[in-house]
C-alpha cells in the first residue's frame, strides 16, 4: 500500500509542473528561495564544525528551531492547494491507518521535505566529528525529519479542513501575509548579522528555551553530548521520539476526522486557468479576484503605470538639491527607499475613482467592504514588499553601516503599511476625480476638486510615522538597540493603522457603495 500511494506521490509531482507559465515562474521563484535558504543553512552548520560547543548549539538550536516552526506553520496557509487531501482517499474503502501511513511515507518525495533532509544530514555532519556524539547526531538528524514532515503533514490537513470555506480562506491569507510581514524583518536582521555581539546573550537565552520545547529537543541532543552530559544528550532524544509518536497519533486522528468531512467539488482538479494572467494566479476567491484585476490595473492601465514611473524619479529627484549643497552621497543613500515607500502607500489615495463603471461589478455582486478593501490593497502590498526587499540591503550596504538596517526595515514597512490603510479608508471617504479609463495619463479630470484628500493622507501618514521617524535618528546619532526598537515599532504601528484603515474604509464602502457608483459614474 505504502509503495502505491509513492507511485501516486510521483504522478501528482510530475502533473503538477503542467501549469501556465505565470504559475510556473512563481513556483520557480519559491523553490530557489528555499534551495538558497537551504544552502545558508547548510553553510552555517558546515561553520560549526570549527566552534565551540556553546555557540554551535546556539546556532544550531535557533535555525533548526525556526526551520521546524515554518514547516509547521506554513502548511495552514498553503493547505488550499493539499494535493494529497486525505478526503480524496474517503471514496476507495481504505482503511485510515493505511491512508495515514501511505501520505505521511508519500510526504518525504516533495521539495521541501527534500530540503529538509539535506539540512539534517549537513546538521549530523557538524557533530559527528566530536568525541561522543556520533551516534546521538545520527538519531538527531532521523528525528529532525520525522518531527517536520509529519507536524507539517499534520497541519496541512487540518488547514485543509479548517479553512474549507471561501472567507476563512481568505482570512487566513491575510492573517499569513501579515505574519510574514511582521517576521520577515526580524530574519533578515539576524541573517545580515545586525545584532552585533550585544545580541548573543540575548540569543543564548531563547536557544536555551527552544532547547527545552517541542520545536528543539532534536537540535540541542547533539549539543549536550558534545558538552559531555550524555544523561541530557539521550534525555533530548527520548523526548524527540515522544514528540514524533504524539505526532504520529495526531497524524492518525486527523486522517480519521478528515476523511469524514465532505469532499470538496474541486479537489484534485487542476488549478488555474488557461491565459487569465494574474486570475491564474490568485486564488479563485473575491479577494483573489479583486486583486488580480488590480494587479492587472497596475502593471496594464497607463494611469498607474506613470504612477510606477514617477515614484522613483520622485525619490532620486530629491537627493539633488543635497548634492548640489555639498552632502555626500553615502549620507544620502538611506533617502530614496522610505520616500518610495511613502508615496507607493500614498498612491492608493484614490484607486477607487480610476474604476469609473467597473464598480458596478462590485456593487451588483454585493462585494463586502473588507473583501473589496483588502483586494484593492495586496497588490500595493506586494509590490511595496518586493522594492523592501530589493533595495533596503542595497541602501544599507552604500551607507556602510549595517546596524542602521532594522531601522531601514521599519521605517519602510511603516510608511508603506500606515499609507495603505489611510489611503483605504480616504479612498471611499474622500474620493475626488480621476482620469478616465483609456485616456491619457497626463489629461485633466473633469474636476480638480481633490486637493483636500492627497493633503489629508500625506499628512497623516506622516503623522503615524513620527514616532518611528524620531527612533529612527536616534539610531542614526545613537546606533545601539534603537534600530531594533525602531523596527518593532515600525512595523507594529504600521500593521495596526493598516488593519484599522482597512477595516473603516470597509465599513464606509458597504455603507455607501451606491453612492460611491454615482460619483464614479459622474467624475
Amino acid at each position: 500500500m505504502v509503495a502505491l500511494f509513492l507511485q501516486l506521490r510521483l504522478s501528482q509531482l510530475s502533473h503538477a509542473l503542467r501549469r501556465p507559465a505565470t504559475q510556473l515562474c512563481g513556483l520557480a521563484l519559491i523553490v530557489a528561495l528555499g534551495i538558497a535558504l537551504t544552502g545558508y543553512a547548510v553553510d552555517a552548520f558546515g561553520e560549526l564544525r570549527s566552534a565551540t560547543p556553546g555557540f554551535a548549539g546556539v546556532v544550531g538550536i535557533l535555525v533548526g528551531s525556526a526551520i521546524i516552526l515554518l514547516f509547521w506553520v506554513v502548511p495552514l496557509f498553503t493547505a488550499v492547494d493539499d494535493i494529497a487531501d486525505p478526503r480524496a482517499f474517503a471514496v476507495l474503502g481504505v482503511r485510515p491507518s493505511a491512508i495515514a501511513g501511505g501520505l505521511a511515507a508519500s510526504a518525504l518525495l516533495s521539495v521541501p521535505s527534500l530540503l529538509l533532509v539535506i539540512v539534517a544530514v549537513s546538521y549530523t555532519v557538524s557533530w559527528v566529528t566530536r568525541p561522543g556524539t556520533a551516534v546521538v547526531a545520527v538519531l538527531s538528524g532521523v528525528l529532525i525529519v520525522a518531527t517536520g514532515v509529519l507536524g507539517g503533514r499534520v497541519s496541512k490537513s487540518l488547514g485543509s479542513a479548517i479553512f474549507s470555506s471561501r472567507h476563512l480562506r481568505e482570512l487566513a491569507g491575510v492573517l499569513g501575509v501579515f505574519a510574514s510581514l511582521a517576521t520577515l524583518p526580524f530574519v533578515l536582521s539576524l541573517l545580515l548579522g545586525s545584532l552585533g555581539v550585544a545580541g548573543l546573550p540575548r540569543l543564548g537565552e531563547i536557544a536555551a528555551v527552544l532547547a527545552g520545547s517541542p520545536l528543539g529537543f532534536a537540535w540541542a541532543a547533539p549539543v549536550d553530548a558534545a558538552s559531555g552530559n550524555q544523561t541530557a544528550a539521550w534525555a533530548k532524544l527520548l523526548l524527540a521520539v515522544i514528540v514524533v509518536a504524539l505526532l504520529a497519533i495526531a497524524w492518525r486522528a486527523t486522517v480519521s476526522w478528515v476523511i469524514r468531512l465532505r469532499v470538496p467539488r474541486d479537489l484534485s482538479l487542476a488549478s488555474g486557468g488557461r491565459g487569465l494572467g494574474w486570475f491564474d494566479v490568485f486564488a479563485g476567491t473575491e479577494v483573489g479576484a479583486i486583486a488580480a484585476r488590480s494587479m492587472t490595473y497596475w502593471l496594464r492601465d497607463p494611469r498607474y503605470r506613470l504612477v510606477l514611473m514617477i515614484i522613483p524619479v520622485v525619490a532620486l529627484l530629491v537627493l539633488v538639491p543635497f548634492l548640489v549643497i555639498g552632502v555626500w552621497w553615502q549620507n544620502l543613500a538611506l533617502v530614496p527607499l522610505p520616500i518610495i515607500c511613502l508615496f507607493l502607500g500614498w498612491a492608493l489615495h484614490n484607486d477607487l475613482a480610476h474604476d469609473s463603471s467597473a464598480l458596478w461589478l462590485h456593487v451588483a455582486s454585493n462585494v463586502s467592504g473588507w473583501t473589496d478593501r483588502v483586494g484593492r490593497a495586496i497588490p500595493v502590498l506586494f509590490i511595496g514588499s518586493l522594492t523592501i526587499a530589493l533595495l533596503a540591503p542595497v541602501s544599507t550596504a552604500l551607507y556602510s553601516d549595517w546596524s542602521v538596517f532594522p531601522a531601514m526595515i521599519g521605517l519602510s514597512f511603516c510608511l508603506l503599511l500606515s499609507g495603505i490603510g489611510i489611503s483605504s479608508y480616504l479612498s471611499v471617504r474622500m474620493p475626488y476625480a480621476a482620469v478616465r479609463p483609456g485616456a491619457s495619463p497626463f489629461a485633466q479630470p473633469q474636476s480638480s476638486s481633490g486637493s483636500g484628500g492627497q493633503a489629508v493622507a500625506f499628512l497623516l501618514i506622516l503623522v503615524c510615522a513620527v514616532p518611528t521617524l524620531g527612533l529612527g535618528a536616534l539610531t542614526l546619532s545613537e546606533g545601539g538597540l534603537w534600530g531594533m526598537l525602531t523596527l518593532l515599532v515600525g512595523v507594529v504601528t504600521g500593521l495596526l493603522v493598516l488593519v484599522c484603515g482597512l477595516a473603516a474604509g470597509a465599513r464606509v464602502f458597504a455603507r455607501q457603495a451606491p453612492e460611491l457608483l454615482a460619483f464614479t459614474l459622474r467624475n
